[in-house]
């Protein structure tokens, strides 16, 4: 009878049948995994199922090939410490959604695994001045899942001359950085680099014209790369939870600023 324990990040909790749970898990040593789980009706099983959440997981089948059962402990509650701000708990949703979305199933990402428990410690740090610098996080660790599933952005150097400063934009077709000087007359038609992200210090530019830079290339290499290949040449929509995350960041930092 197969099966394993491990450490695991809850990405979602749906009903099944009367009294089931269908969980979707990305574990640290196997992979995204989808299993079920019995008499969910309790306190404490709810509390332990929450999207981020980091816990204990036990699986067994009878067969590899089932889906089999799991038994959840909670390890620590990353929504209960950020249930009173709507941006943090939006940037969970869409984490969790577009890992959900993009990770095959059981095939080990150990490296998305340490990232995304790295990045959702940042989120839960209580910070009274909130700057929303740790929005910047978010965009890296997009950034990086892209790069974990099949799509990495060169971002150190100019791909046409090969400098590694002056750097302004991201070409769309390649993922690679181009210098302003390289880039010459094609300027306009390429993604903008922030500064933040190894672009070149632009004076005057905010934070909110920074996230917002960031966010447009992993949109794009999202949409054009990833999901245009998944779905056999047609450019598909992002998860909702991630168009509306996009939408709340531009709506709350453009009133902030």
């Amino acid at each position: 009878m197969p099966e394993w324990n491990d450490v695991g990040i809850i990405l979602s909790a749906k009903k099944f049948g009367e009294n089931g749970l269908i969980i979707n898990i990305l574990t640290e040593s196997h992979g995204r995994y989808v299993s079920w789980i019995n008499n969910y009706k309790t306190k404490s099983i709810l509390s332990s199922v929450q999207p981020g959440n980091l816990v204990k997981v036990s699986w067994k089948s009878r067969i590899i090939e089932q889906m089999g059962k799991f038994k959840i402990e909670l390890i620590s509650s990353i929504s209960g410490k950020i249930f009173d701000e709507k941006l943090k708990l939006q940037a969970l949703t869409s984490l969790c959604s577009l890992l959900e979305r993009f990770l095959p199933e059981r095939q080990s990402y150990s490296e998305v695994f340490d990232a995304t428990k790295a990045f959702l410690n940042v989120l839960a740090i209580n910070n009274d001045v909130d700057n929303k610098q740790w929005i910047k996080g978010y965009v890296k660790w997009e950034i990086g899942l892209l790069s974990s599933i099949g799509f990495s952005l060169d971002l150190k150097k100019c791909a046409v001359t090969g400098q590694k400063n002056n750097l302004h934009y991201v070409s769309p077709k390649t993922g690679k950085a181009v210098s302003k000087y390289g880039a010459g007359k094609y300027g306009p038609k390429l993604l903008k680099l922030p500064m933040f992200l190894g672009g070149a210090k632009v004076i005057g530019l905010s934070l909110h014209e920074e996230i917002i830079m960031g966010l447009n290339i992993t949109t794009f290499f999202f949409k054009n790369k990833l999901l245009f290949s998944i779905n056999d040449s047609r450019i598909m929509n992002l998860p909702h939870q991630r168009d509306r995350l996009e939408n709340m960041i531009k709506k709350t930092m453009n009133i902030e600023s």
